[in-house]
């Protein structure tokens, strides 16, 4: 098994480890595991990545930087606003107050070379090997319908009209229907969810090909720079919902890291964020509880299998008493189908700083 790292080493202005803490956990790892790359970001300090940068490549591992795409960029330039159908700004989730973590328009030019920007200014010079691109969606179920019924801003409504559908008819049809604008007569991991509705099932449609377009828009431009570019993904009984169709949106990417968290109970976590569209979605059709056991990782595993670039599904290996409680049964079991099943390998998510030594031991397989 190969093994990617994941390291959340702060937010913009925030840093949460000192350059030797990494250093040391890193040297730790790599003496017990196959490490390819180490993600890392997404805190403002170039030293940080430069010194660490030495130490990966002296050791042939590449280092990606962890790059936050319609999220987070607010809190560092201008940026144009979400809203949901109805032309109302969504917001973010009070469980997330503090963190910045209200989504931006994916059609808004300007939204998308803030993200090329970022990394201009401030990391083109610390010798990232490629970038790991996150918050490429729109908000989630946590805001309730207007999460995933979003972006409705008038950008975003005349990409729509581009593509033959009104978001004003989109308004019109969750008014009547509510709930039941979202009902589904079947539902699987390779061939996603189909949507009784048509007036639902195109703006879903739509909704991905938008994404997908500001996504590959942002690939081919590090590519362009001579780097790798990796996705950040909800799983794909999420992914429809929140505008990934993973047909669409991995087109032009080295990797992809399918968010597989069965034990987090916080946004992205598989039980957590479809917990919340069962509660949204009381009185629509079709969707039922589904169990966050070993099944479900196997099918959504094998719904990647036909994708064109590298699967390295995400397993979080921190913990955290009430939000992620893990231990090493779960992750080695986890690890374990996902090789089986024919994956490229695994990332150990999301910040191996904060993961037990006896987790990171638990990988090896």
């Amino acid at each position: 098994m190969k093994y990617i790292l994941q390291i959340f080493a702060g937010s913009w202005q925030h840093k949460n480890y000192e350059t030797e803490e990494i250093i040391k956990r890193l040297s730790e790892i790599i003496k017990i595991l196959p490490v390819e790359k180490a993600i890392i970001g997404w805190v403002i300090d170039p030293f940080l990545y430069k010194e660490i940068g030495v130490f990966l490549h002296a050791n042939g591992i590449e280092m990606l930087l962890w790059l936050p795409v319609f999220s987070e960029t607010d809190l560092l330039l201008d940026v144009d606003a979400s809203e949901d159908v109805w032309g109302k700004p969504v917001g973010a989730p009070e469980i997330e107050a503090g963190d910045g973590f209200t989504f931006c328009c994916p059609s808004s030019q300007k939204n998308r070379n803030n993200t090329k920007l970022i990394f201009d200014t401030h990391f083109v010079s610390c010798g990232f090997d490629g970038v790991f691109l996150d918050r490429i969606r729109t908000q989630a179920f946590v805001m309730d319908v207007r999460g995933p019924l979003s972006c409705g801003c008038a950008s975003c409504r005349s990409f729509y009209e581009s593509h033959g559908l009104s978001l004003s008819a989109v308004a019109e049809r969750f008014d009547r229907l509510h709930e039941r604008f979202f009902d589904i007569s079947s539902y699987s991991p390779k061939d996603g969810y189909a949507f009784s509705d048509p007036v639902a099932a195109s703006f879903f449609d739509i909704k991905a090909d938008l994404i997908a377009d500001a996504v590959n828009e942002t690939t081919r431009y590090f590519h362009a720079k001579g780097l790798s570019v990796g996705l950040d993904l909800f799983a794909p009984l999420l992914g429809i919902f929140v505008g990934q169709d993973y047909k669409k949106i991995t087109k032009e990417a080295d990797f992809i890291k399918p968010m597989l968290y069965r034990r987090t109970e916080a946004p992205a976590g598989i039980g957590y964020d479809y917990g919340l569209l069962l509660d949204c979605l009381n009185g629509a059709s079709g969707f039922q509880p589904v169990s966050t056991d070993d099944d479900l990782l196997r099918a959504q595993l094998l719904g990647l299998q036909d994708l064109p670039c590298a699967k390295y599904p995400g397993i979080e290996v921190n913990y955290e008493a009430g939000i992620v409680e893990t231990d090493p049964a779960y992750i080695r079991d986890s690890l374990q189908i996902i090789r089986d099943c024919g994956a490229d390998g695994a990332v150990l998510s999301w910040d191996v700083m904060m993961a037990p030594m006896e987790h990171i031991l638990a990988a090896r397989l």
